[in-house]
């Protein structure tokens, strides 16, 4: 299936916010091409099997720590090159696969994290779905998917969902994007071992959904930069320490 357009009422939300939606470095009338994250709704995850084979043949070499903190999930994470500083002293291994989604972390889920054991997983996964053609709910049922999944092969280990971040050159999905993280929210109060972190109110001027993105991002537009990334560490830090912290974290 082709990339899905957006539908005639998103369009029309979109033109309604569109006076809020601004952005420090300019706003874009729409997202740029190279903003899409695949050219189909649901691209095939074999696109990675290098990548990850690449994971798997440095960990042999330099195995994580065991019990270490698992951070999967999409470019955001690739481009996080200061995680392990920023992060110390916990024990993290970062395994992120440039524009993934949460299909892909399921698909790949018995290579990068169940061998390894965390003591906890967090997930960067959704921005893309979404720029994909995913509907919220469509990204609630993987998000669903993946937490069976999760317990089916590491029990109650807990998973903690970054919330998908807008972005400027993505500015037109940042609706849709928040809707996802929205219902996302909702399934972490239904379970104990879902927790959501939310980055996504962080990323605007003020705090304030859907008025203008501070300026910390790269040149593409998608991705942060290191005051981007000193954002994220203030905020998911205490969650990573809370975890490193935690006694009897893994499963045997």
């Amino acid at each position: 299936m082709f990339f899905k357009r957006t539908s005639a009422a998103a369009l029309a939300m979109a033109m309604l916010l569109a006076p809020t939606l601004g952005v420090a470095q300019g706003d874009p009338p729409k997202a740029r091409p190279e903003a899409r994250a695949a050219d189909v709704k649901r691209p095939d995850p074999k696109r990675f099997d290098k990548q990850v084979d690449a994971y798997l043949q440095a960990d042999k070499q330099s195995p994580p720590a065991p019990c270490s903190i698992a951070f999967l999930g999409s470019a955001s994470i690739v481009a996080w090159k200061s995680i392990q500083t920023d992060l110390a002293p916990a024990p993290v291994y970062a395994h992120g696969l440039g524009a993934s989604t949460v299909e892909d972390q399921i698909y790949f889920f018995n290579k990068l994290a169940t061998p390894y054991k965390p003591r906890a997983i967090f997930l960067y996964a959704g921005e893309n779905d979404i720029v994909n053609g995913l509907e919220p709910a469509e990204v609630l049922a993987d998000m669903k998917t993946f937490m069976d999944l999760k317990t089916k092969e590491l029990g109650a280990t807990p998973v903690y969902y970054i919330a998908a971040k807008a972005s400027p050159a993505r500015i037109e999905f940042a609706p849709r994007q928040q809707q996802a993280n929205d219902l996302v929210a909702s399934l972490a109060k239904s379970r104990t071992d879902l927790h959501y972190i939310d980055v996504s109110h962080a990323m605007w001027q003020g705090g304030k959904l859907f008025g203008a993105l501070k300026p910390i991002f790269v040149a593409d537009g998608i991705h942060l930069n290191p005051e981007g990334y000193s954002i994220w560490t203030r905020i998911i830090k205490p969650y990573v320490d809370k975890e490193a912290a935690r006694k009897n974290a893994c499963k045997a």
